[in-house]
């Protein structure tokens, strides 16, 4: 999802090329026709080329168990490394299917790299996540989650494409 990946799929149609952002339709449910398979996942390489990136999954348990919240954060920086160039956050389990987070991404692109852009970034999750109440977490416990998650896969994206803080 952060990485804007291109699912390609194969049927008696022929083959389609569907953005992941049009992929997940509802839960449970994916862009696949009767009788078509997929068969590739395309990630263009202006999408990755000169990204960091962070997933963190939030279980309530260690053993394999599912996840509350899953969070990926993609950072790519200036030369200098004092510069948020762009930014990329998605979200597994945040709502229905899985989603980015546009105004969080918009917040810190052109920011400097510091602790209050971080602190930006999650603030403005809430603009963009809409968690539900289930038995694994309440929505209140879940927003919380997915701005404390993002704070931290971005510092961490930082970290590795070697930004200090």
């Amino acid at each position: 999802m952060a990485y804007d990946a291109v699912m390609e799929v194969e049927g008696p149609e022929g083959k389609r090329l569907i953005p992941i952002r049009e992929w997940y339709i509802s839960a449970g449910k994916v862009s696949l026709k009767p009788a078509e398979m997929q068969v590739a996942i395309r990630i263009p390489k202006e999408c990755y080329e000169g990204y960091k990136g962070h997933y963190i999954k939030y279980a309530m348990r260690n053993a394999m168990d599912i996840a509350t919240l899953g969070c990926s954060a993609n950072v790519k920086l200036s030369a200098d490394k004092k510069t948020i160039l762009d930014a990329r956050l998605a979200y597994g389990v945040a709502g229905p299917v899985p989603m980015r987070a546009p105004s969080a991404e918009a917040a810190v692109k052109g920011k400097p790299v510091n602790e209050a852009s971080i602190e930006t970034f999650g603030e403005a999750v809430s603009q963009d996540v809409k968690p539900r109440d289930s038995w694994r977490a309440s929505k209140a416990f879940r927003l919380h989650l997915a701005e404390e998650l993002a704070k931290r896969a971005l510092r961490e994206s930082i970290r590795l494409s070697g930004g200090e803080l």
